[in-house]
């Protein structure tokens, strides 16, 4: 079993991303896990993900982003097909109401039951929940890159994208490390 799990580098100004910090330091025993950072951008990051699928041949995907304003783990249940900002990527560029994939639907849903990755968080004491948005920003176009490019390639590949806090006093990185550590383990059970 292998599992590609994905953070983004730092954007906005900031000198660092807590999705980057977690996802380079989980382990777990016996579980293969294969790291990538995708770049904030929203020509690049697409590319990036497809190439991480290609590279690593995964079972499970496991995408995390940074959600500046949530004071809990948030696991996207869809990704839909629309880019649109009001801030720039880390690239200047800033999409206006635009298509991801021109072939693809408009929208695709996690593979994986997210209720179920919720209440295992929920069990380990670790704050979650459901969300039926991963927003417009580049953390949804990879998210749909991804699904869209599974299912294109016709592989079984299970993919679920999960917001994660700023770390900060109620979220160490530690507190963080744990909680993906259980979405980890949802996954393959």
């Amino acid at each position: 079993m292998r599992i590609l799990l994905t953070g983004f580098e730092a954007f906005g100004g900031e000198s660092i991303n807590s999705s980057q910090e977690t996802a380079m330091a989980v382990s777990c025993d016996d579980i293969d896990i294969v790291h990538r950072i995708l770049p904030v951008s929203f020509k690049r990051g697409g590319k990036a993900i497809c190439e991480s699928i290609d590279e690593t041949k995964p079972d499970i995907i496991i995408m995390l982003g940074q959600s500046g304003k949530s004071d809990c783990i948030k696991i996207e249940r869809i990704a839909v097909n629309l880019m649109d900002a009001k801030k720039p990527d880390n690239d200047g560029y800033t999409p206006n109401e635009e298509c991801i994939a021109s072939d693809g639907p408009a929208a695709y849903f996690s593979s994986f039951q997210v209720k179920h990755l919720r209440n295992q968080l929920d069990r380990n004491g670790i704050s979650a929940k459901v969300s039926n948005s991963a927003g417009l920003y580049v953390c949804n176009m990879t998210y749909f890159k991804a699904l869209h490019y599974v299912s294109i390639v016709g592989e079984e590949i299970k993919v679920v994208f999960v917001h994660l806090p700023k770390i900060s006093e109620q979220w160490p990185l530690s507190k963080l490390l744990k909680a993906v550590k259980q979405l980890i383990l949802a996954t393959i059970s």
